[in-house]
């Protein structure tokens, strides 16, 4: 007796949830029709109104058409023109606020690989566990919001060769992966970096640097 009545109250909700479910797929193609049906509309009204303007516009003197058509394609090329610099001004002026926002993480990026590099020579401490975590932590907070795609690889491959190079291992690639991170910085500040070749950065702090990338 109980098992038939939670059978019958089982089958009353699945009834209810088909039909939501039913529901829901006809509200979705009842919105795809309506937007093909407005579509349809509007360009069929584009077309009612080009075929009226172009009955019209014959029946006008040739000489006064040619003008009104001379008008009418300096104020169109005005407007277009205005509208492509606004929108030119508009990226220029997202491209600088995403730069104030780079150059600070940038550059703690880059004193941290010249930290690394030169601490002994600099009578520095090399930075400990704790502060790496640190670093990189933050490093990553900020990337997440401000970094490009490229940048992100780029930082995730020097954090990847950083943390598992074993000691004495293969320094030609940690040096290459410290070099893509640094060009990937100076790419996403805007500086062009097509054309530069393997040691071509690392060369201005490196001295033996040919040792490990050969001119070629």
């Amino acid at each position: 007796m109980k098992l038939a009545r939670s059978l019958d109250i089982r089958a009353g909700f699945l009834i209810p949830v088909k039909f939501l479910s039913l529901r829901g797929y006809m509200k979705k193609y009842l919105k795809i029709l309506f937007a093909l049906v407005f579509v349809l509309s509007f360009v069929y009204g584009l077309y009612f109104c080009a075929v009226k303007f172009w009955a019209v516009f014959k029946s006008i003197d040739p000489t006064l058409a040619a003008g009104m058509l001379a008008a009418s394609a300096t104020v169109f090329v005005s407007v277009l023109t205005v509208m492509l610099s606004k929108k030119q001004e508009h990226k220029v002026e997202i491209e600088s606020q995403l730069r104030q926002k780079k150059v600070p993480i940038y550059e703690k990026i880059i004193e941290f690989i010249f930290l690394i590099t030169f601490a002994e020579k600099l009578g520095k401490k090399q930075p400990t566990d704790k502060e790496m975590i640190k670093f990189f932590a933050d490093t990553t907070r900020d990337l997440v919001v401000w970094g490009s795609k490229d940048m992100v690889k780029a930082f995730g491959d020097f954090r990847e060769e950083l943390m598992s190079a074993p000691e004495g291992g293969d320094t030609t690639k940690v040096l290459a992966t410290v070099e893509d991170l640094l060009f990937s910085i100076r790419k996403d500040l805007g500086h062009k970096v097509m054309g530069t070749k393997r040691g071509d950065i690392l060369r201005l702090y490196i001295n033996d640097v040919y040792d490990y990338f050969p001119k070629t």
